[in-house]
């Protein structure tokens, strides 16, 4: 299910921030915005996305955060 739109590095800063509760920029690109907004509406999206990059646990990290 990779995005082929974006780049690899993209999907992991994306996420990274996701994790960090950084808000999304106004000046994003509706592919980051779309990407964005499919991790964090969906748990086990972002949890299957970050490990197909190679994350593990960072599911963990993103619910003990509140």
């Amino acid at each position: 299910m990779a995005n082929e739109v974006l780049a690899e590095k993209d999907r992991q800063n994306i996420i990274f921030d996701v994790v960090d509760g950084i808000p999304a920029s106004a000046d994003e690109s509706d592919e980051v915005r779309s990407y964005r907004a499919q991790i964090e509406s969906d748990n086990t999206m972002l949890e299957y996305l970050a490990e197909e990059l190679g994350f593990n646990n960072v599911l963990f990290e993103y619910l003990s955060q509140g």
